[in-house]
């Protein structure tokens, strides 16, 4: 009793801090359309193709993967292995190729945002032993210590990744980012990509480096330079500390939890209405939203925990594209999907537009299941999910919170309109076909609608 009663006030000490934090340094964001295209292992040259197409689709920033010399594998591992800094040059292409993709981005008012690897280096030939890099030397490295506990803070920051405890083989050799040489050598790394022009940075294994490393290194890099940290916790308590860190923002891993628990056999959609207010998201402004990462692939690490397979992560994209809470990042191959294409236009029109989760029993009786899922937007938009592997129809159902009018679904491209009924309530009057009212959602499957500026419902 005594443990949960503590636990539950230290939650709200911490929310109520980070959200003071935002509110006296100005650090909560307006809401805006961006979404993030993560070009996972993609080299630059074809990055640079693809810029009108995904600027047509939406997107703003373009997260690219680490550009330094690393591992020579052609493994996408590899590339989260450094071997020196001041080397712009990859698989994925050189220094070169990198300022005319971030040239190329600006041309269409894009941003590039780079994953940086600070906390250690790579694991390849006879580097891990003799820890003689381009620029680094035996003296700018942890010991060689295996990390038995991942939530002891001084462990996760101090031990080497991937060290098996048993056998001492493997491991990344681990900066020491308290070192004031090392601070200066990331430094002048992140210098070095902020001339070319890069707009944002994504942190790998942010929970990794202690915490003074960032006050030192990212003190004086401008303001408008954006910022996310990987930070691999189950819990928003857990994650909620690496809030504040110079405007850093985290992965929602929280979030992605209870998105798959909720899709996944038995679980139930319902609970994600509003899961920052029980504990089971990160503060909206705070928070990078998405369903799938490089890390969370079948035979990835994180995998068994927040994997989900193809049809259910495309509903979770649906699900991240919809709120108003959150900063959405969208893998590179779900970006190809129709339901994910259309999601992105929804949060792209819908900026601005309050969320408001909408009961089921409020739309029709039989709306008021696990499968189903509401969220409106304003007064002028709604997506609806349905997780099901039968059609939901339902001839008669009610839209509330929607204005009267014509609605455009932006996945199969109809017309849903909005009138009242004799006793003044609004209901669904037309949905696709003209002779048709209520609502019909696929198996597996969301729509998005948003108010059309055309009134005739054609």
């Amino acid at each position: 009793m005594n443990y949960q009663i503590s636990n539950f006030f230290k939650t709200c000490t911490i929310l109520t801090l980070v959200f003071l934090v935002c509110f006296l340094t100005g650090l909560i964001p307006p809401a805006n359309a961006d979404v993030i295209y993560h070009a996972f292992n993609e080299p630059f040259d074809q990055i640079r193709a693809e810029i009108p197409q995904l600027k047509e689709q939406g997107y703003t920033y373009i997260q690219i993967s680490p550009p330094q010399l690393s591992n020579p594998s052609s493994e996408w591992w590899a590339r989260y292995q450094p071997i020196d800094f001041t080397v712009l040059e990859s698989p994925l292409g050189n220094e070169e190729d990198l300022k005319e993709l971030i040239d190329a981005a600006h041309q269409q008012e894009e941003k590039i945002i780079v994953d940086v690897v600070l906390n250690h280096m790579a694991n390849y030939g006879d580097y891990p032993y003799t820890l003689q890099y381009p620029r680094f030397s035996p003296d700018n490295f942890h010991p060689r210590v295996c990390i038995q506990n991942y939530d002891d803070a001084y462990q996760a920051t101090h031990g080497w990744l991937g060290l098996d405890c048993n056998s001492g083989q493997g491991g990344l050799p681990d900066l020491n980012t308290e070192s004031d040489y090392v601070r200066q050598e990331l430094k002048n790394y992140l210098t070095t990509l902020l001339d070319l022009g890069v707009d944002g940075f994504r942190i790998d294994a942010l929970k990794h480096i202690e915490e003074g490393f960032f006050q030192t290194v990212l003190n004086d890099i401008p303001d408008n330079i954006y910022f996310y940290g990987e930070v691999v916790e189950g819990r928003p308590i857990d994650a909620l500390r690496y809030i504040g860190i110079h405007n850093i923002d985290v992965t929602d891993y929280p979030l992605l939890g209870a998105i798959k628990n909720a899709l996944g056999l038995g679980g139930d959609l319902r609970s994600l209405m509003n899961p920052a207010s029980y504990n089971a998201a990160l503060p909206g402004p705070n928070a990078v939203t998405f369903a799938k990462t490089h890390d969370t692939l079948p035979g990835s690490l994180l995998y068994s925990s927040y994997g989900m397979d193809q049809l259910d992560s495309l509903l979770a994209n649906a699900f991240v594209l919809s709120r108003e809470d959150g900063l959405p990042l969208i893998y590179r191959d779900d970006a190809e999907e129709p339901i994910v294409q259309a999601g992105v236009k929804f949060h792209e029109q819908m900026t601005g537009q309050a969320q408001y989760f909408r009961s089921g029993n409020e739309i029709a009786a039989e709306a008021d299941n696990p499968n189903l899922l509401f969220i409106e937007r304003g007064n002028e938009g709604i997506a609806m999910i349905n997780k099901s592997g039968n059609f939901f129809d339902v001839p008669i159902a009610q839209m509330p919170g929607l204005d009267v009018g014509c609605y455009q679904e932006l996945h199969y491209n109809f017309t849903m309109s909005v009138g009242l009924d004799q006793n003044g309530q609004k209901i669904i009057t037309r949905w696709g076909n003209p002779t048709r009212g209520g609502i019909q959602i696929g198996p597996r499957d969301a729509l998005f609608f948003v108010k059309s500026a055309d009134q005739t419902c054609q």
